[in-house]
């Protein structure tokens, strides 16, 4: 009878590794045709049978980011992440993507340092933390324009403060001359990276292959 529960329990097990690669070929043809819902809902049901299996982590985690549930897809690709496998690299990246979209730069920029530290070749996430750095530096350089505008109105205002004591007030009849604008960066050096941004998509997330080929094809 101790062998038989063996047998029984060995059968079961198989049955249910088969099932979720099963339900992973399906989710992979899903996602193929842009069904992102369903494929969702599918990766999800091979998480339920597998919860560490990465393919599905990873799958549920590029079917959340194309809809547009950038925190859910956060969630899946730190699972897969954390299991160290062959994809983590590739969720390391992605997870930067979905940080990014979601609007969170510093998170974006870790997860991408993360990826080149795990692969130093992968020019797509060089050319991401590339570009979101400039990003930053050029808000920063927009920022500190700003504020030396704002000083130098400051410092004006007081000097013309001091120079109208003693004089008397401006008749109400006298036209007002209108005032010249301030001078500020010039807004195409801070729209420029953004621009950069839109023409250089950012590489969408791609779901892994079949269950016996893990493999992950990365486009831009």
């Amino acid at each position: 009878m101790k062998k038989l529960a063996c047998f029984l329990l060995i059968l079961s097990a198989s049955s249910a590794f088969a099932g979720v690669r099963g339900d992973l070929r399906e989710a992979g043809k899903l996602y193929q045709d842009k069904k992102y819902g369903q494929a969702l809902a599918k990766y999800q049901t091979a998480l339920q049978k597998a919860p560490h299996k990465e393919q599905a982590s990873f799958g549920a985690g590029a079917a959340s980011y194309y809809l547009k549930d950038y925190q859910a897809a956060e969630k899946a690709f730190k699972n897969t992440a954390e299991q160290n496998g062959k994809l983590r690299q590739d969720a390391l990246f992605n997870l930067g993507n979905a940080y990014y979209r979601a609007g969170d730069k510093e998170k974006a920029v870790a997860a991408y340092r993360q990826a080149i530290v795990a692969n130093p070749k992968d020019k797509e996430a060089v050319h991401n933390l590339q570009l979101i750095i400039e990003q930053q530096q050029s808000e920063q350089n927009q920022n500190n324009q700003n504020q030396q505008n704002s000083n130098n109105n400051s410092s004006n205002q007081s000097k013309q403060d001091q120079n109208n004591k003693g004089q008397a007030p401006q008749d109400k009849g006298q036209e007002e001359q209108p005032s010249k604008p301030q001078d500020t960066m010039n807004k195409d050096d801070a729209d420029r990276v953004m621009q950069m941004a839109r023409e250089n998509e950012y590489k969408k997330p791609t779901q892994p292959g079949e269950a016996q080929d893990p493999t992950v094809e990365k486009d831009w």
